[in-house]
């Protein structure tokens, strides 16, 4: 019964190592949605406001929706911090623009949202397609490997 009960643990523990991988996936998605949405709303203050980086920053910071950014931490928007859940090499294509931000005038800041606006989409809809794979075949994959491990320790 004992070894009946540790195969069945090495099973769910498999799983569970899967379905954690496909979790860091979703989570990276969704800061990446998030990036996106503070960028589109970045530039639409700077566009149709005008608005100082200041004030952007506690517009943003009022908001909800944007939880793995970690905005309450943030003293100023050039210097946000890469997410938690966010890879290195992904962060370095972004970090460019809150570097830069508030360093031209209006119309070339908005370009410059812009095109931050383009590469987090397609870096987005990577990340979406990694996740679709990750949620169809890593919790799979890790039950199928606690499995085999439980037949070989049985």
């Amino acid at each position: 019964m004992l070894r009946l009960f540790g195969a069945a643990l090495v099973v769910f523990t498999g799983w569970a190592a899967g379905w954690h991988l496909a979790e860091k996936k979703r989570r990276r998605l969704a800061v990446l949605e998030q990036l996106e949405r503070l960028i589109a709303l970045v530039q639409d203050e700077i566009v149709y406001r005008a608005a100082p980086l200041s004030d952007i920053l506690m517009l943003l910071k009022e908001r909800r929706d944007m939880p793995g950014l970690c905005l309450a931490d943030c003293g100023q928007l050039q210097r946000l911090a890469c997410p938690p859940d966010l890879d290195k090499p992904a962060w370095n294509q972004l970090e460019g623009f809150f570097t830069r931000l508030g360093s031209a005038a209006g119309q070339e800041e908005a370009r410059h949202c812009a095109y931050y606006l383009r590469r987090c989409a397609g870096l987005r809809d990577e990340a979406r397609r990694e996740y679709e794979q990750a949620k169809q075949l890593y919790a799979k994959a890790g039950l199928c490997c606690g499995a085999l491990a439980a037949l070989l320790l049985f």
